[in-house]
């Protein structure tokens, strides 16, 4: 026993370690913006580094920080469910806004946060199209959020977006329902009207613009009509960063919009155009070179995937997320193509 308790506060002398060892001015910060293929799965903080440890690593920005050291700080800017209008709306390139007025009201009495939305009302629309935004669904809302909302500032004044949702399977779909929240950022006693159209700006708005670099894992969910407009915003995220290092990858397993492997093709061949050496052809590595890079024996439902142009099962949870091992050969392209590209 003595010897397990000896082990475990090794660990977290390690940890600690781990974490604080750089100061934050050395560190050279690349904010990784996405969905489920980026969020983080383990937590901030000692706990989650050492739950990181035990458990290995879920998503690619962990095992890219680990391979980076410490002179680069990781910020993870991934929600699942998240499709590039609501993450554009995050980042900062095309802002999300009120979709109708909303009345905030403060007094020693009041006993409910405000609510100002779900499935039926929308709480914002993005302002690219006006479609609705729905962010915070699968992720927490605090300043530790990986969503990098909060606080958000709407008319010069500082609130706390939150959300409940439920997610469940039922007939072989999957179907959800959430409401949206709002909170005063202060003690200001008064009833105020944000009106529609009143912009959120969002913490990542303010604070993680002109970071050392990006990375752009984005599309998988939709989010956009088609290869044209995908480049269209891949760009306006790229420009809103004020960064010139950037890094874009390809989503490699087909959706609604890019529904057939050769319009995969057609879609990756348009993105190297467009981004050129900062692009990375995510489906086409794992096809070709997934297995043997991982050191795996292809099986023959392996050998039926890359036959088709799928990523091999083996590398897969399910038909969209990676195994830990998936995720490491992610990690593994951004940090080669980082040294390619000298950052």
């Amino acid at each position: 026993m003595r010897q397990k308790g000896f082990l475990q506060l090794a660990v977290l002398i390690v940890c600690v370690w781990l974490v604080y060892s750089c100061t934050k001015e050395e560190k050279k910060e690349i904010v990784c913006w996405g969905d489920s293929l980026t969020s983080p799965h383990h937590g901030k903080g000692i706990k989650g580094v050492i739950k990181g440890m035990v458990k290995r690593a879920e998503a690619y920005p962990e095992h890219l920080q680990e391979m980076l050291g410490c002179d680069y700080e990781i910020i993870n800017g991934g929600v699942g469910g998240e499709n590039t209008l609501t993450i554009m709306a995050r980042q900062g390139a095309y802002p999300m806004k009120l979709a109708h007025d909303v009345v905030i009201f403060k007094s020693d009495e009041a006993k409910y946060k405000t609510f100002i939305g779900n499935n039926d009302v929308h709480a914002f629309v993005s302002t690219y199209n006006e479609k609705p935004v729905s962010p915070l669904l699968q992720c927490g809302w605090d300043e530790d959020s990986p969503a990098q909302i909060n606080p958000c500032t709407i008319n010069g004044k500082s609130f706390y977006l939150s959300s409940d949702a439920k997610f469940w399977k039922e007939e072989g779909k999957y179907k959800f329902e959430y409401n949206y929240y709002i909170d005063a950022d202060n003690e200001w006693l008064a009833t105020d009207t944000l009106k529609s159209g009143s912009i959120v700006e969002t913490y990542a708005m303010k604070h993680l613009r002109s970071k050392y670099a990006n990375v752009f894992f984005v599309g998988q969910n939709g989010g956009f009509d088609d290869v044209a407009d995908l480049i269209k915003q891949l760009k306006a995220m790229i420009s809103y960063s004020k960064s010139e290092r950037y890094i874009v990858i390809s989503f490699h397993n087909p959706n609604m919009v890019i529904n057939t492997i050769p319009r995969m093709r057609e879609m990756e061949d348009s993105l190297s155009q467009s981004f050129g050496k900062h692009f990375i052809n995510l489906r086409e590595y794992m096809v070709k070179q997934g297995l043997s890079d991982a050191g795996l024996q292809a099986t023959q439902a392996d050998k039926d995937s890359i036959a088709k142009g799928k990523v091999p099962p083996q590398l897969m949870t399910d038909g969209t997320h990676f195994t830990s091992t998936g995720y490491n050969e992610i990690a593994q392209l951004v940090y080669n193509k980082m040294k390619e590209l000298g950052y």
